[in-house]
């Protein structure tokens, strides 16, 4: 994975586009038979004005191989002028296919959020969607998905998750949050879409959209039916851990399949205390002793710290436990970072997943 730095500024001031934005996201879902699907992104942006139409986004974006594994990619801005104003955006998708389960997660975080000069605002935007499927079962969640600081119409910021599709009228059009589009059949299939933020606007006159902004965007889905299979011993996962402002996201996939060694990649990002890891390999993978359900992995790793600044360190993920399905409030996750000199910036502390999912395949 190319973990990319960098700042995307677009002026649309020259256009004279003072108008909203408007989106397409109701994603077709046609996976096909055995696998997992992911999507990931922060922002995207849609306006029409006259005969001309300009698009932004999806950007950061990343899509989730249908035989599973991770991608994971990161911006650090977003600008658009009188439309979007965002910071800090990771996505991260993981997937795994085995022979008695498969399931997918993603995430979208973004920070900082300002859309149409504040009428809606936030500090904090995280979709996530979780999908997971056992041969006669198939489920969804968007579970961990939240608002922190959300403002709309100039409102006192709270934090909030909000009931699916709900629906608040803004000037000149509508902004619907935790917006959700489930498909599938519930047994083999079975498809989530989170949209934290989506805004459409409208003419007054005819109706017609001009513009569509979606911010923190989320899918995973699974088609499964049990199958022989070759054993593998790997984990993937990927959600959320803690409540409220002091939460941190994540995603990974790490295992060693097939007498090949260890191998995979994590992302970590704890928001509370602002501290993002990147794997740069993964030097161990192992089942804990005594157990069928939890793994450990380490591995060197590159940091980016609250100025920005980039550090080596490396990361021990002590115990990754795969307890139930799905995995919120059952699995937990307990990692450690430590900087270039091997000081402890996250010391061990286990944690229950609050949205999201580890699924564990042994050999």
């Amino acid at each position: 994975m190319n973990q990319r730095m960098r700042q995307y500024v677009v002026s649309l001031a020259a256009m004279g586009l003072l108008v909203g934005a408007t989106t397409e996201n109701a994603q077709a879902w046609n996976t096909p038979a055995n696998s997992v699907g992911g999507e990931a992104y922060g922002v995207s942006v849609k306006v029409s004005a006259s005969t001309a139409e300009v698009t932004v986004g999806p950007s950061p974006h990343v899509v989730l191989c249908p035989d599973g594994g991770m991608a994971a990619d990161r911006l650090l801005k977003i600008s658009v002028p009188n439309l979007v104003g965002s910071e800090t955006l990771p996505v991260v998708t993981t997937g795994s296919i085995g022979p008695d389960s498969a399931s997918a997660q993603s995430s979208a975080t973004v920070e900082r959020v300002n859309l149409l000069n504040g009428a809606v605002a936030a500090q904090l935007v995280v979709a996530m969607s979780s999908s997971a499927a056992d041969g006669s079962t198939a489920r969804s969640t968007a579970d961990g998905s939240t608002l922190i600081g959300l403002s709309i119409n100039g409102s006192t910021p709270v934090d909030v998750t909000p009931s699916p599709n709900t629906q608040i009228a803004i000037p000149g059009g509508t902004v619907t949050l935790n917006e959700q589009i489930l498909e599938g059949d519930g047994v083999h299939t079975r498809g989530l879409t989170v949209n934290m933020i989506h805004v459409v606007l409208k003419d007054p006159l005819t109706g017609t959209i001009t513009a569509d902004i979606v911010v923190s965007s989320a899918h995973s889905d699974v088609n499964f039916a049990p199958a022989p299979k070759a054993g593998n011993g790997f984990m993937t996962g990927g959600g959320k851990l803690g409540t409220d402002r002091e939460i941190a996201t994540f995603g990974f996939n790490a295992g060693s399949r097939e007498g090949g060694g260890p191998h995979g990649q994590l992302e970590y990002n704890d928001h509370f205390a602002n501290l993002k890891v990147h794997s740069l390999s993964i030097k161990s993978f192992g089942l804990i002793d005594g157990t069928t359900t939890c793994v450990t992995f380490a591995g060197p790793a590159r940091l980016t710290n609250a100025d920005g600044s980039l550090t080596d360190g490396s990361f021990i993920v002590n115990k990754a436990c795969d307890f139930f399905e799905p995995g919120v409030g059952h699995d937990t996750l307990d990692i450690s970072v430590f900087g270039p000199d091997g000081t402890t910036l996250i010391p061990s502390h286990s944690r229950t997943l609050t949205g999201g999912n580890l699924q564990l395949h042994p050999e």
